[in-house]
């Protein structure tokens, strides 16, 4: 009994600080909710989403040059993916210094000409930067060999048949299946797409880019959410343990008294805010995906648990405000950052990706990828760092009270 009424005090108090504590912590949920936006509107992963912007130089209205760009333009699937602009030398190379092209080219009049007859001896300049390049540079690199592959391929392939043709004296045909073998590779090159089944396989753990960084702001917010709450902690009367001890609460009724009403408000702080937003977004349907928002907020219950306890034991272990938020903001954001949290987990070495996973962050972001992919989360993990945490909770409460007896 004397363990319920402890909790039920605590539970009150708890409620009286919420109403602090409360606003902040929705004013945290919302700047990383806004920063987030802004981080994905802005980042290298949404960038090379738009059409790459490539110039051409050189007189290309009036040829066939010029017909076969517009056909690309309108009938081939790289529209979707680049946009050829004709303009002057000087245009070009402002535009591209100025960051407004990916590149340009430089086709000379006699190129053409070049082709038809089979001499390939004019080459097409082809201006990239100097230095590291970037993903669109690279991709661009690819794309010109790529053309230039279907190019010659397709004018070796023209020559050979008329070679064959003249050779076997049947000449009369050479117009008719020379336009028959060109109609015929056109329609190859149109309908390379359909050749393979494209298939998005998501940024990392399986997850679309926008669900991955939805999982680690909501981690962030709930990791993060210990500095928030440091008036539920630091206002605590500092003789209370000796006298509960006095009256019967140990150490681990003390301990497990106080945080159930912590996870509890941990829970109810993380839950309410998506909640809302899954109801003013159509169940968050901006992710793309069919998990239900009350399935997310369910398998929520055993990570606000795993992550309620660890803020516990950090302001059992540290007593000193200052060097206690400073701990938590430093070990927080470096664990994140090694787990993945900023940029995919992917991008390091081997050995990083390991320690990464392990930790307390990495294993609640594999928890929670789990949950929305539908597959379920490892719950043992975090069940074992919630009893790592209680443990050492407990045993620095019963230093402490040891201590001031």
């Amino acid at each position: 009994m004397r363990y319920g009424k402890y909790m039920f005090a605590q539970l009150k108090r708890m409620l009286k600080l919420a109403v602090g504590v409360f606003p902040t912590a929705m004013l945290l949920f919302v700047s990383l909710g806004i920063a987030g936006y802004y981080f994905f509107q802005s980042s290298i992963f949404t960038q090379n989403q738009n059409k790459f912007r490539i110039g051409i130089v050189g007189k290309i209205d009036e040829t066939y040059l010029g017909f076969g760009i517009s056909a690309v333009q309108t009938l081939d699937s790289s529209r979707f993916m680049v946009d050829f602009i004709p303009m002057s030398e000087d245009e070009a190379r402002k535009k591209y210094q100025a960051g407004e092209l990916t590149t340009y080219v430089m086709v000379p009049d006699e190129f053409l000409d070049s082709v038809v007859y089979g001499r390939n001896d004019v080459p097409i300049t082809y201006v990239a930067s100097e230095g590291q390049k970037g993903l669109g540079a690279f991709l661009m690199q690819e794309l010109s060999k790529v053309v230039s592959r279907l190019v010659t391929s397709s004018q070796s392939s023209i020559y050979g048949m008329q070679r064959a043709l003249v050779f076997e004296g049947r000449t009369e045909q050479l117009d008719e299946i020379t336009d028959e073998i060109n109609l015929k590779l056109i329609n190859f090159v149109l309908n390379r797409t359909k050749l393979a089944e494209l298939e998005e396989l998501g940024l990392s753990k399986g997850l679309l880019i926008r669900q991955y960084y939805f999982c680690t702001i909501l981690l962030l917010f709930c990791f993060l959410f210990g500095i928030v709450s440091a008036p539920v902690f630091l206002r605590r009367n500092q003789q209370l343990a000796k006298w509960m001890r006095i009256r019967g609460i140990g150490a681990a009724g003390q301990v497990l008294g106080e945080y159930i009403p912590y996870f509890v408000f941990l829970f109810f702080c993380t839950a309410l805010p998506l909640f809302l937003v899954g109801r003013a977004t159509g169940g968050l349907a901006f992710l793309r995906w069919k998990l239900g928002v009350g399935e997310l907020i369910r398998g929520l219950l055993p990570l606000t648990m795993m992550i309620a306890a660890l803020h516990f034991m950090i302001y059992e272990l540290f007593h000193n405000p200052v060097a206690n938020l400073l701990f938590q903001f430093i070990v927080t954001m470096g664990m994140g950052y090694v787990s993945g949290f900023f940029l995919p987990a992917a991008f390091f070495p081997d050995g990083l990706i390991a320690l990464g996973r392990i930790l307390p962050t990495g294993v609640a972001l594999d928890y929670l990828s789990g949950i929305m992919l539908g597959s379920g989360g490892k719950g043992w993990k975090l069940g074992a760092y919630l009893t790592a945490f209680l443990v050492v909770s407990i045993l620095a409460r019963a230093r402490k009270i040891q201590r001031e007896v």
